[in-house]
C-alpha cells in the first residue's frame, strides 16, 4: 500500500466542497503550511504554502506524543514492560533522595492517559540540565490516577523510558518495527533535551506526508499490505477513549476522551494536535484523514480544529464512492491553489505618517525588551525596521502586506538541543507589515525554523511620542521581544 494522488470526485467528494474549505481556512486568516487530505489509499487534496513544500521537515510539536504512545504500547505487547509499573521503578538514579508518596504509585499507564501526580514544571530555564531529575523532583499536585491534567514532560519520560529498554530513541525504535515498512521518510528526526534523551514530547520533525502514512497505519489498526506491523490491540487502545477529560461538560475538542497519547474527536474519530496548529485526524465513518502544519497561536487552536472537523466532515455527503469531474469547478480549484503562499498581514500599505518617520530615531524609556533606540526606512516594497538592544544594533527587513523572508537578527537561540543556547545562531523568519490605522504600524515575525512562533509588534504614534506594543507566541525564544514602552523623537 502507498499513497497515490487523486482528484477530489474520484474518492466521492466535490472539487467545489475542497474549495469552500480552503477558502474558510484563509478567510479566516490562519497561517497555514501544508494541507494533506486522503480518503483510503488516495490523496485527494495535497497543498504547500510557500516557502513550504513536500519534502519539508516540519516540527510537529506535540503530534510527537502519539509516536511515543504508540512505542510504548509495543513495549507493553512484546513484554519489555507492563501498563502497571511504577514509572519511578525505571529511574532510580533520577529520584531525589526522599520521594514523595503520590510518585511511588504513579504507573505507566496513568502517564499514558495523562492522570499523572504533577504538571512536570517547566524546564525551560537555564538551571535545568537533566529533564529527568527535575520531572522527578516536582512536587507532586494530586493523586496520580484520578484527574485529567496536560502532563507534556511526562510524555518526555516515556520516550526516555523507549530509549532505557531499547538503546534507541522512540523514532529510530518505531522506524525498526513499523515506519520504515510504510515508507517514513528517512530524513525525519527529533531534537533532544540538554540530558541527552530525544524530546520526546515535542520535538519530531518530518514531511506531511509522513504524519499521514502513520495515521493511515492506525487507521488500519496497525496493518500494512498485508502486514501486522503493530499488535492491533495496542492500536485500538491508543486510539479509542480510554479516560474522560471534559472537566465542565462543554464539548471541545479537547474534552472529547483522550486514548494512549492521543485525543479522541467526534464519530470515533481520533487525532494528534501539536502547538502552533499541528494537527492530525482520522474520520473511520468516511475512511477519510487531514493532515494539517501550521504556525499559529494556541487561541486559534479550537477554531483550527472546528474548521478541520465541522468544516469538512459536516459538510460532506458521502452518498457514492466516485462522483463525475466537474472539469469547471476541478479547474478553478487547480487555479486557487496553484500559487499558495505563507500568510501575511493585509490591510492599508501605506500611511502619509511615513514621511514624517522616515529615518527618524526614536529613545525608548527603559524597556523590558531592552531596546534603546529605533527608526524606520520605508521604501516602494516595504522598509526597514533599525533598533538597538542588548545584543547591539539590529536590522528587520518588512514587506507590504508580504513577507520579507531572512535570518531574525536575534541570535543565540536553541538548535538541536533545546533549552541550550547557540552562539551566533538564529532562526529563519517571515516579516510582513500594515497600517492598521493611519498612525498605527503593525509588523507580524513568523520563525519558520526548527522552532516554529509568532512575534507581533505595534507602534502607534502621536506626535513626539510612539507607543510600542510587543507579544510573543512562541516557545522559549522571542523572549527578549515583550513589552509595552513608550518611546520619543530624538
Amino acid at each position: 500500500m502507498s499513497f497515490v494522488n487523486t482528484t477530489p470526485e474520484q474518492v466521492g467528494i466535490s472539487s467545489k466542497q475542497v474549495l469552500r474549505y480552503l477558502k474558510r481556512l484563509e478567510d479566516a486568516k490562519f497561517p497555514i503550511h501544508s494541507l494533506i487530505m486522503a480518503r483510503g489509499d488516495q490523496i485527494f487534496a495535497e497543498y504547500y504554502w510557500k516557502p513550504f513544500h513536500k519534502d519539508y521537515c516540519h516540527r510537529m510539536y506535540s503530534q510527537t506524543k502519539s509516536f511515543v504512545g504508540i512505542a510504548i504500547g509495543e513495549l507493553a505487547k512484546r513484554g519489555k514492560l507492563s501498563l502497571d509499573d511504577k514509572i519511578i521503578e525505571y529511574f532510580p538514579d533520577k529520584l531525589p533522595e526522599t520521594v514523595h508518596p503520590f510518585w511511588k504509585e504513579q504507573t505507566i499507564r496513568h502517564m499514558l492517559t495523562m492522570h499523572t501526580c504533577t504538571d512536570g514544571g517547566t524546564w525551560f530555564v537555564p538551571s535545568c540540565t537533566d529533564r529527568l531529575k527535575t520531572y522527578f523532583a516536582s512536587e507532586p499536585r494530586r493523586y496520580p490516577g484520578t484527574v485529567f491534567c496536560y502532563d507534556s514532560s511526562g510524555s518526555f519520560v516515556l520516550g526516555a523510558l523507549v530509549e532505557r529498554l531499547t538503546g534507541k530513541t522512540f523514532l529510530d525504535y518505531l522506524r525498526e518495527i513499523c515506519l520504515d515498512e510504510i515508507g517514513f521518510s528517512k530524513e525525519a528526526y527529533v531534537l533532544y533535551c540538554p540530558g541527552g534523551e530525544a524530546w520526546a514530547d515535542s520535538a519530531l520533525l518530518c514531511k506531511p506526508r509522513d504524519m499521514a502514512l502513520f495515521c493511515r497505519l492506525l487507521g488500519n489498526g496497525g496493518k500494512w499490505n498485508g502486514k501486522q506491523l503493530l499488535d492491533p490491540d495496542n492500536v485500538r487502545e491508543a486510539t479509542s477513549k480510554q479516560v474522560d477529560n471534559n472537566y465542565f461538560g462543554v464539548n471541545t475538542f479537547k474534552s472529547l476522551g483522550y486514548g494512549h497519547q492521543i485525543w479522541m474527536s467526534d464519530d470515533g474519530a481520533f487525532a494528534f494536535q501539536g502547538m502552533h496548529g499541528q494537527h492530525t485526524i482520522y474520520h473511520p465513518k468516511s475512511d477519510i484523514l487531514i493532515t494539517v502544519t501550521g504556525s499559529y497561536a494556541e487561541s486559534y487552536a479550537q477554531m483550527i480544529c472546528e474548521h478541520i472537523y465541522r468544516g469538512f466532515f459536516e459538510d460532506i455527503a458521502f452518498t457514492a464512492d466516485t462522483l463525475p469531474l466537474d472539469t469547471t469547478d476541478y479547474d478553478e480549484l487547480c487555479a486557487y491553489t496553484a500559487d499558495l503562499s505563507l500568510f501575511a498581514l493585509s490591510g492599508e500599505t501605506h500611511s502619509d505618517w511615513e514621511q514624517e518617520l522616515n529615518g527618524v530615531v526614536f529613545k525608548a524609556e527603559p524597556n523590558g525588551p531592552q531596546i534603546t533606540e529605533f527608526s524606520f526606512a520605508f521604501d516602494n516594497d516595504g522598509g526597514v525596521f533599525r533598533y538597538e538592544n542588548a545584543q547591539g544594533k539590529k536590522a528587520l527587513r518588512f514587506g507590504r502586506c508580504r513577507n520579507e523572508f531572512q535570518p531574525f537578527p536575534q541570535t543565540g537561540y536553541s538548535k538541536e538541543t533545546g533549552n541550550t543556547p547557540c552562539e551566533g545562531h538564529t532562526y529563519h523568519c517571515a516579516v510582513s507589515a500594515v497600517w492598521r490605522q493611519p498612525n498605527k504600524l503593525a509588523l507580524y515575525v513568523q520563525a519558520i525554523d526548527e522552532y516554529f512562533g509568532s512575534l507581533e509588534m505595534e507602534f502607534a504614534f502621536n506626535g513626539d511620542y510612539v507607543v510600542v506594543n510587543m507579544i510573543h507566541t512562541a516557545e522559549a525564544f522571542f523572549t527578549e521581544y515583550c513589552g509595552q514602552f513608550t518611546a520619543k523623537k530624538m
